[in-house]
């Protein structure tokens, strides 16, 4: 049995609009478009990486729905670059980097503590980290290094990109004075 990730993120999705909702109309919380804008962008950022890396959720037992895991890191990097088809490493190592790169493009603008590259990059580790030891419990699923280091790699990407730009004071209203490396 599979489960896909619709139903779960339309559930989940649901219970963050009504507490959105509630939110706003209960505890009379002043709406601010930049910080919901900034609150939808982790929210979607979320729930992407969620639905990409997790699910489908295969319901199966067996040797015959175990895949192979990787604890040696460049090890599937090295594979997927000697492929002979160019779209196998480029969709599996470009869409590793990619999908954490709002993780680490969104963390700044959403925690005011996280606004230097180390920290925006060790919750990123620690987010894929995670997730890449949830994979190695569930059947058809596998952890891999090599993702860790790829989607870390992403997260500082995303927080380059943040930096390089002007969107952070146009959603903060300031530009942060520290810029650690």
């Amino acid at each position: 049995m599979r489960i896909h990730f619709l139903y779960p993120a339309v559930a989940i999705t649901i219970i963050w609009i009504i507490f959105k909702v509630f939110n706003i109309t209960y505890v009379k919380k002043k709406f601010d478009i930049k910080r919901e804008i900034v609150n939808l962008l982790y929210f979607v950022s979320v729930m992407g990486i969620i639905g990409l890396t997790i699910f489908p959720l295969e319901i199966a037992f067996g040797p015959e729905y175990d895949s192979p895991n990787n604890f040696v890191p460049f090890a599937s990097i090295n594979e997927l670059l000697n492929h002979f088809y160019y779209m196998v490493p480029l969709r599996n190592i470009l869409g590793n980097i990619i999908l954490f790169t709002p993780l680490g493009f969104i963390l700044v603008l959403k925690f005011k503590r996280l606004n230097n590259m180390m920290s925006v990059v060790l919750v990123g580790l620690l987010s894929s980290t995670s997730i890449e030891f949830i994979q190695l419990l569930l059947p058809n699923r596998a952890f891999d290094i090599d993702d860790i280091i790829l989607n870390t790699l992403g997260t500082m990407i995303g927080f380059l990109i943040l930096k390089a730009t002007k969107i952070e004071k146009k959603l903060t209203g300031q530009v942060s004075r520290r810029y650690n490396h």
